[in-house]
């Protein structure tokens, strides 16, 4: 009987295949690398929501016994793959901004979906262009070049309701490349607010965390209770010379 048994609990203590080979540490270091991944359609359809499926289990302290090689600090900064170059952002802030992206979305590629250079400033044509899109990356750029955006954890509609899950942050470039992260308290649900006469994100007491007002080039940032965070762009009220909107992509 134990000779059957033994096999068994062999299996159930070594869960990683024979032939798993982790990366090695030094590769894990060269953050300067462009990674390129090569992906089956099996592969495209399976890993996001397998990374998602770890990725909810860590956020709510549940440990992954069915993938335990996983952990919260398995992040590599590298530049994600681009349709096209960014107006706005280097490429050093990419990549300081792409460490901050969900686990499920670490792989995934980034196309421009919107922009003034391409799209103008029409708020209707921005809620058009980002239909079905329900993660993405908002990038400002003001008239004092102070850079800060969102990423978007829901599809920008014009809902007139909050929406919007914890994995909505905020973010700014100060002293050149480095970059400052807002990430949602709990506190409140209030992650996103859309209708046509304002794209909003967080919000308490008498503001936005970030406002953008439906001429697409006025708006505002405040502290809420929603992200914690200082004013954006160093002041309140802001002036939009450059906007960009980007959408996550299967390779």
């Amino acid at each position: 009987m134990n000779e059957i048994q033994e096999p068994e609990k062999e299996k159930r203590d070594n869960p990683l295949p024979t032939d798993f080979v982790p990366v090695e540490e030094e590769d894990l270091k060269k953050e300067d690398s462009i990674f390129e991944v090569t992906k089956s359609e099996n592969y495209n359809k399976i890993f996001p929501s397998l990374i998602h499926k770890i990725d909810q289990k860590i956020y709510h302290n549940q440990p992954s016994e069915e993938y335990p090689f996983f952990t919260p600090n398995n992040k590599v900064k590298f530049l994600p793959k681009l349709d096209t170059n960014s107006e706005i952002l280097t490429n050093n802030q990419l990549k300081e901004l792409h460490l901050y992206f969900p686990y499920f979305l670490q792989y995934s590629s980034l196309s421009k979906i919107f922009s003034f250079s391409q799209d103008g400033t029409d708020m209707k044509t921005l809620y058009k262009k980002c239909e079905g899109i329900k993660n993405s990356v908002l990038i400002i750029k003001d008239n004092e070049k102070n850079i800060f955006g969102a990423f978007v954890s829901d599809v920008l509609y014009p809902s007139g309701t909050f929406s919007g899950t914890p994995d909505a942050f905020l973010f700014t470039f100060h002293k050149e490349e480095k970059i400052h992260i807002y990430k949602a308290t709990q506190i409140n649900d209030n992650y996103m607010y859309c209708d046509y006469e304002q794209i909003s994100f967080g919000s308490s007491g008498d503001g936005f965390s970030l406002c953008l007002k439906n001429n697409l080039l006025d708006g505002y940032s405040k502290t809420t209770d929603t992200y914690k965070n200082k004013p954006l762009n160093g002041g309140e009220k802001f002036t939009i010379v450059n906007l960009e909107i980007w959408g996550f992509k299967d390779n």
